[in-house]
């Protein structure tokens, strides 16, 4: 048994055990299997090193929140991995595309993280003249993720996120009013898309495995704030058999697999149960009800969640974001595990900073046992 001292990144100073056997990898494994895991696994993005707000921090200014600094599990943040910067807009704002060739720029106001400006598959009706990335060209990107999970967090359980994931890289594709023109009138194109998407991040989770990840996790934005974006059915007859592809190719790779989901996810719940999704990550949990996910998940799924991302973290007092991690646990954990809590600073914009420490030292009233450091 030894101990590392890690000072490299500004505001952290852990005192790591290490040993064989990570404490914080395997109770996270034991919330997942509902194997009684010692203490509530708190999982946080804000993890210096590797949170960059999507491109817009510099990863190593990152600072732990306080109270997090025995977190169970990471979440790496990383829409788009590689954005290059090709000019900027009318009023000075970076303008970057990513490697499906598509421009977002980054606006002065602080309260958005990007907008979307170009589309190569706007107006197309075939792929004739668009090639999908490749994904060699990521290396450099893992190459770095892997010797950042190596050198200061190997005793951490790692979620790498599929971020954006299958259905929201296709809509970005073709600009979100083209893709639901699209939905209705050349259904099979949009189909066809979504499995090239589907494939070129298949090709993500070998990378993903051999960075030390222990899960992945798709973040597929199908819901709204009233059932799904599109017809359920024609999610489950066209795009369903593609992304159950996904999680069967990531358990293949021997990791756990995860599905985040915006919105309202109640159409889609019984599917999920059907397909291999040892998670569901609901940030913005209250759309599809505590109610609802106690009967169709909880106990048969492991559950994720943030105090609510949308009305109580931004908008309510702490006393409230305490009544609410309260609720939470009380509805969704149990000794037998099956729930893992998300604390979130967030960035562009930041949350109340009052807020997020009223989630993390009440979350942590669960998580007592956890290691100290």
């Amino acid at each position: 048994m030894t101990y590392d001292n890690t000072t490299d990144f500004p505001g952290i100073k852990l005192e790591v055990e290490r040993t064989t056997v990570s404490v914080h990898i395997e109770n996270v494994k034991k919330a997942l299997e509902f194997n009684k895991p010692d203490y509530l696994p708190m999982e946080t993005n804000n993890v210096p090193g590797i949170y960059n707000a999507y491109h817009t921090l510099d990863p190593d200014e990152v600072e732990l929140i306080p109270g997090t600094e025995n977190f169970d599990a990471i979440w790496p943040l990383c829409y788009s991995w590689v954005p290059k910067v090709i000019g900027k807009t009318e009023k000075g704002e970076p303008l970057r595309k990513d490697q499906f060739g598509v421009i977002t720029s980054v606006p002065d106001n602080m309260n958005t993280t990007f907008n979307l400006i170009g589309h190569p598959l706007e107006g197309k009706t075939t792929l004739e003249g668009y090639e999908f990335p490749d994904i060699e060209d990521l290396n450099p990107w893992f190459d770095n993720f892997g010797k950042i999970v190596k050198e200061k967090y190997s005793d951490r359980f790692v979620d790498a996120f599929i971020d954006a994931g299958i259905f929201l890289t296709t809509q970005f594709l073709f600009g979100i009013n083209d893709f639901f023109m699209k939905l209705a009138t050349n259904l099979d194109f949009v189909v066809e898309v979504y499995a090239n998407v589907a494939e070129y991040y298949i090709q993500m989770v070998k990378k993903f495995k051999e960075t030390g990840a222990h899960q992945v996790t798709v973040i597929e934005d199908l819901g709204s704030n009233a059932g799904l974006v599109l017809n359920p059915d024609v999610w489950r007859t066209h795009f369903k058999p593609i992304t159950a592809k996904v999680f069967k190719t990531i358990h293949e790779h021997g990791m756990y697999t995860g599905i985040c989901i915006d919105g309202d996810a109640k159409p889609v719940l019984d599917d999920l149960l059907e397909m291999e999704i040892d998670q569901l990550f609901i940030p913005d949990y209250k759309v599809t009800g505590v109610k609802t996910l106690k009967e169709k998940i909880i106990g048969k799924m492991c559950f994720k969640a943030t105090v609510d991302m949308v009305g109580t973290l931004p908008l309510g007092t702490p006393d409230d974001v305490k009544k609410e991690v309260k609720e939470m646990v009380q509805a969704f954990n149990s000794p037998e595990g099956g729930f893992i809590c998300e604390v979130v600073r967030w960035h562009r914009p930041a949350y109340p900073e009052n807020n997020v420490r009223a989630s993390v030292d009440t979350f942590n009233e669960w998580r007592k046992n956890a290691p100290q450091y």
